[in-house]
């Protein structure tokens, strides 16, 4: 590419505002056509990127900086290649008052506009516009550093604590004077399990650990969704996909006014009125809110050629998009990405779509699909290594070959799995590769520096939590989180391998019917088990003096239902049985 810029003659840049509309101008007279006003010639040896600043610099007055984006050829409109570079005023939402018949256009708008009549733009930029559409996903990211995250988590100072309080509504859902006690007197480290607190109401006591609930991924996301509408009452606010794993507090923003593009499958929604699906009335006066498992490259596209801002209103999690900058640094490095992870899941499609743009990705769901791996790795027979990775059926980078992107591999993670089993396909794959090319080769062929290092420290801290209270003498356990929550999930199954039937997987108070009926949800994890993804009504607690009951709940679990869960259990006492809340919360503050 170096060479190839030293023999080129003349530059492009497309200059980009805030809400990735792109300026174009035109001459003064009614036959003049569409072009960009930062071009020029180069001479030989210079840096494209330096001159096009200058020129950006002299024509708005800003210092603003060009990336190289691709270059075109020669052809029947151009005797020589040129460079096109794009520059974002992130700034900007308007015209520059310092340019005459200048517009900003949509990308989608500017590729309506060119299909119907080309010839209202320059040839140059009619040779342009169709590349345009592989690369607009850049253009929310130019002045981004690698480094940089979208979204970083706010500091207990900058939180706003304010939308937990909107109404009685938000409270009842939020609040937990019982659970802000525990988090603030055991969660003495945030990445650091402590030992659980086990609140003594007297006909029965709770074992929670130290670290459950919200984590600050989620905090983040919630924050913004409530704070975009807030400050946008009269705009139409949209969700990408549901903000988190929790129908609670989806509801509750339901509520409020906020609309969501499309379920958790990808599956667009329609407007019940119209009709119409919602991602075709989007309007560049629109607001839509990416959620805290981040989004596609694909949908992010879409949101950016309609011209709507993206940034401004990406919730990603940074522990999320720390996958895909592994993922894009194994990329680089040579190495396939094996994402473990539910093909199905917004967070593994996201990195997926991510990963695929650096390197050929497969997504593998568990220990027995990497097995099948293996047994393709360790194949000499190609058409052999061919059928088994059909029949395994995964999702993967078109025209991947089993038989060359095996041989040298990277593991990345759905944050909200089980860290040791991420570990234990690293490990599988590892003496499969010392099978076939000796323990001294292995370092060659699988990258140990991805042994979960991907995983969400949030999730890891909150099984670690669990495993130390499962310690305890417990007599059943309570896990509490929507439907779809993955982390959830993996918390219930922790329970599941000790308790066995007295694991309990529910949303809400709601489940619980009575002291011996409660409706359990069988998440769909095991395929083949019919059960799955169904409630059913289970045995619940035994009637005995003195239960002792272990809750937990998943990252998207609001506080207040925790709390609301302990208050429907001790109902199931006499009153002078109980002991009162307040006294159980000074006791947790007397011990620290």
């Amino acid at each position: 590419m170096a060479d190839d810029l030293n023999q080129s003659k003349f530059y492009h840049t497309l200059l980009f505002n805030s809400q990735n509309h792109l300026l174009l101008t035109k001459e003064e007279n009614t036959s003049a056509q569409w072009d960009t006003p930062f071009s020029g010639s180069l001479l030989k040896d210079q840096n494209p990127e330096s001159i096009a600043k200058k020129k950006l610099k002299k024509s708005t007055g800003k210092s603003i900086p060009a990336k190289i984006i691709f270059e075109v050829k020669a052809s029947k409109l151009s005797s020589a290649p040129y460079i096109v570079l794009f520059a974002l005023d992130e700034e900007a939402d308007h015209l520059p008052s310092n340019l005459p018949q200048a517009a900003l256009f949509t990308l989608e708008n500017l590729y309506f506009l060119f299909e119907k009549s080309p010839e209202t733009f320059t040839p140059t930029l009619r040779e342009i516009i169709p590349h345009l559409h592989q690369y607009a996903i850049r253009i929310p990211y130019l002045n981004q550093k690698e480094t940089n995250y979208i979204y970083r988590f706010r500091t207990e100072k900058h939180r706003n604590e304010g939308i937990y309080h909107l109404d009685s509504s938000a409270k009842a859902l939020y609040q937990s004077s019982l659970c802000q006690a525990i988090k603030l007197v055991k969660r003495q480290k945030e990445r650091s399990p402590d030992i659980p607190a086990i609140l003594n109401f007297g006909a029965i006591s709770y074992i929670l650990p130290s670290h459950f609930g919200f984590c600050l991924g989620v905090r983040n996301a919630i924050e913004r969704a409530y704070e975009t509408l807030s400050l946008n009452p009269d705009k139409r606010v949209f969700m990408l996909s549901e903000l988190i794993h929790n129908p609670f507090v989806n509801e509750d923003l339901l509520g409020r006014g906020l609309r969501y593009l499309q379920s958790d499958r990808g599956i667009p929604l329609k407007d019940l009125d119209t009709g119409k699906l919602h991602w075709d009335t989007l309007t560049q006066e629109d607001i839509v809110i990416i959620p805290a498992f981040g989004a596609t490259d694909e949908d992010k596209t879409r949101l950016i050629e309609k011209g709507l801002p993206l940034n401004e209103y990406d919730a990603t999690c940074m522990l999320v998009e720390k996958v895909w900058k592994a993922a894009r640094r194994y990329g680089r490095e040579g190495y396939t990405v094996i994402i473990h992870g539910k093909t199905e899941h917004e967070e593994t499609k996201a990195t997926f779509s991510n990963s695929a743009a650096y390197a050929p990705s497969l997504i593998i769901r568990d220990k027995k699909e990497a097995e099948i791996l293996g047994t393709i790795i360790l194949s000499n027979d190609f058409d052999e290594k061919k059928q088994l990775f059909e029949e395994l059926g995964t999702v993967c980078t078109p025209a991947f070959n089993p038989s060359r992107d095996l041989e040298k591999l990277a593991i990345v993670n759905q944050t909200t799995l089980l860290r040791n089993e991420t570990i234990d396909i690293i490990d599988y794959l590892e003496s499969v590769f010392a099978q076939k090319y000796g323990a001294d080769h292995v370092d060659e062929h699988i990258n140990r520096q991805s042994r979960g290092d991907t995983l969400c420290y949030a999730t890891q801290v909150n099984q670690d939590a669990l495993k130390t209270a499962l310690h305890e003498d417990i007599d059943a356990a309570i896990v509490v989180g929507g439907k779809n929550s993955s982390n959830t999930f993996q918390l219930f199954r922790l329970c599941q391998q000790k308790f066995k039937e007295r694991a309990f997987y529910i949303q809400s108070e709601q489940n619980i019917l009575s002291q011996d009926k409660i409706e359990h949800y069988i998440f769909p994890y095991n395929r083949v088990d019919p059960r799955e993804g169904r409630t059913e009504i289970r045995p619940f607690l035994p009637q005995s003096p003195g239960l002792r009951i272990l809750i937990t709940g998943g990252a998207s679990c609001p506080d207040g239902i925790i709390q609301q869960i302990i208050t429907r259990l001790n109902a199931f006492f006499p009153a002078n049985k109980i002991r009162p809340i307040e006294q159980i919360i000074k006791e947790i503050y007397g011990s620290a």
